[in-house]
């Protein structure tokens, strides 16, 4: 069972082949939880996307501006289809949230700024490990 505060990590939110967006991803009170810091390199499309997807009008001029903004906080019960595709070589996962799609990595894309507290490879491939044990005692599919 997971513990109401853990993990906690830096993580991206890939969107197509080169949009990505940096924030933490956590358990916090048995919700998953992802909250961006700024559109990152996110396309107008793609932020469109993400407002489709939240259902929640206004997202992308938020984004936009830089807010730190919580795309979901989702209790764990509707979290599935979770899995760790090898070509993440262990630094990534894909997931649904209320069977909205999102893939995640652990390793910084190369087209972004750096982020604090991000540790190259190992780091992200530790992080991947993680949230694979984590998600797998919530019983969500690997």
């Amino acid at each position: 069972m997971l513990h109401n505060d853990a993990p906690r990590t830096a993580a991206w939110l890939i969107m197509g082949s080169t949009g990505s967006t940096p924030g933490v991803l956590e358990v916090v009170g048995g919700h998953l939880r992802f909250t961006a810091a700024g559109r990152g390199a996110l396309t107008s499309g793609q932020l469109a996307e993400l407002e489709r997807r939240t259902g929640r009008a206004g997202l992308a001029a938020e984004l936009d501006r830089g807010s730190s903004v919580v795309l979901f906080d989702a209790p764990l019960e509707v979290v599935g289809d979770v899995t760790f595709p090898w070509y993440y070589f262990g630094g990534g996962m894909k997931l649904a949230v209320a069977e909205a799609p999102y893939r995640f990595s652990f390793l910084q894309p190369q087209n972004t700024q750096e982020w604090p507290g991000v540790d190259g490879i190992p780091g992200g491939r530790a992080a991947g490990k993680l949230w694979r044990a984590a998600l797998a005692s919530a019983g969500s599919r690997r």
